[in-house]
């Protein structure tokens, strides 16, 4: 009798990673998670060197790492969560002969220099450093600004999109993202694993850019608000003020590094979302609809 395959997924609880673990487990695989709380017992504060990874990828035969944060904090260090745990991951799927690895990255991150784009992009160039060395067959993706109704930034630009007046900050108007639903996202990584002649860094994007203020006019008009809302910038002092405040405060939606992020154009125009896809990506006007089919 032939078993399924088994993938070890890292950030099975957080928003991506739910919606890859079951899209995972629709396609047939055998799904092992790996958290403080998971099947496989792992805390990505400390398994920072590759023997604390042997236990957990025992009978796997992919993995998957989607964690991901965006506060750096004592609590939650980026530099171990981002970097140092998925390098000894990585090193330890090498060890094992475990050559299929998925890193769930972020567009931008290349040239960002936020400690989230460090992060990110060393952890990233880890994985391809042992692409290159044909240790692994990894592949780092990239993608811009994920829809889904579960997701934080989801719920907050869907308030906005709520309010007849809107106040952003000027960056923020002015950036451009390409965003795309997170089923999708998942239905990618589910398709990685199966095939892996794609290697190397893939851009995810969707099919059409827009301006923050034009993306969150498209969700307004989703939700039957029949009249625009008016957008005003926010003075750059006010901004920054807020966003120093929103540093000391965990909940808030506005802190320095999401302002940073947020201020930054993320766009692509690789096309790789419908390559792998093998389909036109959702579009944002259909967003909404197609989250609640």
């Amino acid at each position: 009798m032939m078993h399924s395959p088994t993938v070890l997924l890292c950030g099975a609880n957080g928003f991506i990673g739910r919606h890859i673990h079951a899209r995972l487990l629709q396609a047939g695989w055998q799904v092992k998670t790996a958290s403080r709380h998971g099947e496989a017992r792992i805390d990505f504060r400390r398994a920072t060197i590759a023997g604390h990874w042997l236990d957990a990828l025992h009978g796997v035969d992919a993995v998957i790492n989607a964690v991901g944060i965006l506060r750096d904090h004592p609590s939650q260090p980026m530099a171990a969560i981002h970097d140092a745990a998925p390098r000894a991951l990585f090193d330890a799927c090498a060890q094992l002969g475990i050559r299929r690895v998925v890193q769930v990255s972020a567009l931008g991150v290349a040239e960002g220099d936020t400690a989230y784009a460090r992060s990110k992009r060393s952890a990233d160039e880890h994985l391809l450093a042992l692409n290159a060395q044909g240790q692994l067959d990894g592949v780092v993706l990239r993608p811009s600004l994920v829809f889904g109704m579960d997701g934080d930034s989801t719920r907050l630009f869907l308030r906005l999109a709520r309010l007849p007046v809107l106040l952003l900050p000027k960056a923020v108007i002015r950036a451009r993202v390409q965003p795309l639903a997170v089923w999708e996202l998942a239905e990618v990584c589910s398709r990685l694993l199966k095939d892996n002649h794609d290697t190397g860094v893939l851009e995810l994007a969707g099919p059409q850019a827009l301006g923050m203020g034009a993306y969150i006019a498209c969700l307004r008009q989703q939700l039957g608000k029949t009249t625009p809302a008016r957008v005003l910038p926010l003075p750059d002092a006010i901004t920054h003020a807020a966003a120093r405040i929103g540093d000391a405060l965990p909940l808030s939606p506005l802190f320095s590094e999401a302002l940073q992020l947020l201020a930054r154009d993320n766009c692509s125009e690789t096309g790789h979302l419908a390559r792998l896809l093998q389909r036109p990506p959702c579009a944002p006007d259909d967003f909404l609809a197609a989250a609640t089919e």
